[in-house]
């Protein structure tokens, strides 16, 4: 209690992001999340004290983080932000009493795929929201006069904002609005709202799909800020606890890192494979045919696919959902996992015998993070968490400008052995120092030819036989084959690089002009391999049985190096494309455990884990505990200083045990005395 304007700000305001793949578990995540203690405490993911040895430093883990959250005031429930909600509120706030306008955006995107005649659908579907418009006729007229929502400023529009969009009569339209929509196919709603929620961050309009590059990106995260901030000011001097189910644009997350000090991102994952289980099972209101269940899931799961792994940014299209992105940049990462899930969890990943000393299910892993928001310091970071952040840590010294990944290797016991990140090799100069100007345009010949940061193969004087074709014929040289892929390109638009490095991929080029996709025209090294060649390159310490953990599961060829050496288990935040698990680490006699990555990572591994102070100096404030004997201590160890000078001071002190305040008190005064009549 005396302490807790130190912690207020954490616990008065924090907002949770949440992603993940579909059937991932976001929505049953920020669900818990609304709960009071009461009933967060009721879910079947919690495993009771009982279930583990008292023997085990786990234990005393899990009975503090238990004891500290069943204390008043330690749990405060969250309230929810559904970004299909949002996606509503948007377009009935520009187009709330327009029914042709509705009807026109019902026509194009309200498909299972773009162009299809749907105009029997739309009519029935038409027939529902127009029921809906009259019946909520005033909340959209609300909705509608709010006028542009991102813009809203004063203290009685931050009023009227959350007024409308918290209580439950613009929860209940949004609800019937999707009851109706699904009504006439769960798939064509998920990939109306894909559309919309598309268009909007591409252009700022529900129905326009090209715009000018990335100015509207934020549009639908503006909104979601606004409406923290009229929630917040709104909220009685109460705590604000906001969760958004869910983010899949990774650019609307660095939005809200950027925004908010108190901002955590969740990535919620499916670890034993029951996405299309989970998919089907929420379909059963909503279809009867376990045949027409299987077929939506299927055609959710594709979209899921494209929505996870699209190519869309590197084409400069920004608006799209990148949930892999969206994954690699979230802070804290939770499996989701029932009770019932954790013996097949352990079958696949890991052996039995780390059962009692993780928190292993959702709940546990929720609980955790509430009690470290709330108290940062309660516990240490566990073993995994504390060689991940060194890998993830590490990737920021990377060169590559692609993608950066780090990784580190540790023994059987988590004593970290090497560190890596993907780079280029030593004496090489990395892809982000190099700039494609000092190719295209030296500023002599002479330059560049005595220039130690370009192979002579860049420089343009590789070997005739060289096998460098474009379009059936060998460029001059390098040089022109990188003044070509760039075109006009650089002269057009170099100033809008705002006097930032233009640096260049030579793989993509060269890839580019060959027609080919080949990796090995990469001048890094991934980090990974970095890793196992600091062990050889720096004393040849084994590690078989060791443990690897990378920002990015390894590729065919790190995961056939970490075979080799003996590594037995391999910690990853997100699967790397390719066929290195199948193929590689699961074949063979002593197949490696792949453990997907939980816990705190980056700068949030340091918000959770950094006490404000030291804890001794806490509960010693906290209970007002007085340090005792102060002075006699501090007098026995100056006397000590002195004894070997003195032999009367040594003697004292040999007779002495120890000294009371009052003794040094009682000594000062007759030195004080005794000095007094020599004077005298």
């Amino acid at each position: 209690m005396k302490l807790d304007n130190l912690y207020s700000l954490r616990r008065d305001f924090v907002v949770i992001g949440l992603t993940g793949r579909t059937g991932s578990g976001c929505t049953k995540v920020a669900n818990h999340l609304t709960y009071s203690y009461t009933k967060f405490k009721k879910q079947d993911g919690l495993r009771p004290l009982s279930d583990f040895d008292p023997r085990d430093l786990f234990y005393r883990k899990y009975k503090i983080l238990n004891e500290f959250m069943e204390f008043k005031g330690n749990w405060i429930p969250f309230e929810k932000i559904m970004y299909k909600n949002v996606i509503v509120f948007y377009l009935f706030n520009k187009e709330g009493g327009n029914l042709k306008f509705l009807r026109k955006i019902l026509e194009k995107y309200f498909v299972e795929k773009l162009g299809e005649d749907n105009s029997d659908i739309v009519s029935n579907v038409f027939k529902d929201i127009v029921n809906l418009h009259l019946e909520y006729k005033e909340l959209i007229d609300d909705i509608k006069s709010l006028g542009e929502v991102k813009d809203i400023k004063s203290k009685d529009d931050l009023s009227k904002l959350n007024e409308i969009f918290f209580k439950s009569d613009f929860k209940h339209f949004c609800h019937k609005l999707f009851m109706a929509l699904e009504k006439y196919g769960f798939f064509r709603r998920t990939l109306f709202l894909h559309y919309l929620a598309c268009n909007i961050r591409q252009t700022g309009h529900p129905l326009k799909e090209k715009g000018e590059g990335i100015k509207h990106v934020y549009t639908i995260a503006e909104v979601i800020n606004r409406l923290i901030k009229a929630r917040k000011a709104n909220n009685n001097g109460m705590p604000t606890r906001i969760v958004i189910d869910s983010l899949r644009n990774s650019l609307e997350i660095m939005f809200f890192k950027e925004r908010y000090s108190a901002f955590y991102m969740l990535a919620t994952k499916d670890v034993i494979g029951n996405s299309k289980r989970r998919i089907q099972k929420r379909l059963e209101h909503i279809i009867d045919d376990e045949i027409e269940r299987e077929k939506v899931a299927n055609k959710l799961l594709e979209l899921d696919e494209v929505e996870y792994k699209t190519g869309d940014f590197s084409k400069g299209l920004f608006s799209s959902p990148d949930v892999e992105n969206c994954i690699q940049k979230s802070d804290y990462h939770i499996l989701n996992l029932k009770k019932e899930d954790i013996k097949t969890f352990f079958d696949l990943h890991l052996n039995e015998k780390f059962k009692e000393r993780n928190f292993i299910t959702r709940e546990e892993q929720l609980l955790k993070l509430m009690a470290l928001i709330a108290q940062p310091g309660l516990l240490t970071p566990s073993s995994p968490e504390r060689c991940m952040q060194i890998a993830h840590t590490a990737k920021l010294n990377s060169g590559c400008i692609s993608r950066n990944v780090g990784a580190a290797i540790s023994d059987e016991d988590f004593y970290i052995r090497s560190v890596g990140w993907n780079d280029v090799a030593k004496g090489h100069t990395p892809c982000n120092l190099r700039n494609i100007n000092d190719i295209i345009n030296p500023k002599s010949k002479q330059e560049l030819e005595e220039s130690n940061h370009y192979s002579p193969f860049e420089k343009g004087n590789h070997s005739q036989n060289a096998s460098f074709k474009y379009k059936g014929e060998y460029p001059e040289n390098f040089p022109t084959a990188l003044t070509d892929y760039f075109k006009d390109s650089y002269s057009k638009n170099k100033d809008d690089l705002n006097g930032k490095n233009c640096s260049f991929c030579f793989k993509t080029v060269h890839n580019h002009y060959e027609g080919e996709a080949n990796q090995v025209h990469t001048r890094s090294l991934h980090a990974e391999e970095n890793a196992m060649l600091q062990i050889t390159k720096l004393g040849g310490q084994g590690i078989k049985n060791g443990i690897l953990f990378t920002t990015a599961s390894p590729c065919e060829l790190c995961a056939k190096k970490a075979y080799q050496l003996g590594i037995r288990t391999i910690y990853f935040i997100d699967p790397y494309p390719g066929i290195s698990s199948d193929q590689i680490l699961k074949g063979g006699t002593e197949t490696p455990t792949m453990i997907p990555f939980a816990g705190a990572i980056g700068n949030v591994y340091h918000k959770l884990y950094d006490s404000f102070m030291a804890y001794k100096d806490e509960v010693s404030m906290t209970l007002d505990i007085k340090q005792k004997n102060k002075f006699g201590i501090q007098f026995k160890s100056l006397l000590k200083s002195l004894k070997k000078s003195d032999k009367e001071i040594e003697e004292f002190l040999e007779s002495k045990n120890q000294f009371s305040d009052e003794d040094v008190i009682e000594l000062i005064k007759n030195g004080l005395l005794k000095s007094e009549q020599k004077k005298e």
